[in-house]
């Protein structure tokens, strides 16, 4: 059985404070994690430890207990990753702070707190377009991007993986979860 780097346990740590149910998978030198915004959050393995899925929680308390594959639910965005844009870090710290002000504004008027988060996270919040594409960045990405700490000074990527859309910053990344077959 492979062990806890001190960076993968950040990230589980992470992931744990959000959810400590959330499951973290480990695949092709890579963490994925689920999180409760409706994204996924994947950075590069820093240790060894062994492809399985895992509990936030178990991983947050050091506890190695790799859980059955068939837990992991969805599928990850798969390679190629094309590069569609990028953004400068500070405008997508600049995005993040804009939804929790407008949060902050809207509180007891008359709206839930979470119907009210449900909205913004929904929020379009950038467009990106590419040729005859067009590639829609809501909210949630921005927010699991910096809930997850994974901004840096470095500009943000934004990414296509198929359907799929995606940040890249300086310390990991976030992608849509799999919406399922498109209706025909």
């Amino acid at each position: 059985m492979g062990r806890l780097n001190v960076d993968d346990a950040a990230f589980a740590s992470r992931v744990a404070r959000l959810d400590p149910n959330s499951l973290v998978r480990v695949q092709d030198g890579r963490l994925w994690a689920t999180l409760p915004i409706g994204a996924l959050a994947v950075r590069d393995l820093a240790g060894d430890l062994d492809e399985a899925v895992y509990r936030a929680g178990d991983l947050d308390e050091g506890r190695l207990a790799p859980r059955p594959v068939a837990e992991w639910r969805g599928r990850l965005p798969q390679r190629p990753w094309e590069v569609v844009e990028t953004v400068p870090a500070a405008d997508i710290a600049a995005i993040d702070r804009q939804a929790a002000d407008a949060l902050r504004r809207r509180r007891g008027q008359g709206v839930g707190d979470r119907r009210l988060r449900d909205v913004l996270l929904d929020h379009e919040v950038l467009r990106v377009e590419q040729g005859d594409a067009r590639y829609v960045v809501e909210m949630r990405l921005v927010a699991a991007l910096m809930r997850m700490g994974f901004l840096g000074e470095s500009p943000v990527r934004v990414l296509r993986a198929g359907r799929r859309v995606g940040l890249a910053a300086a310390y990991g990344g976030v992608w849509e979860r799999d919406r399922g077959l498109p209706l025909l």
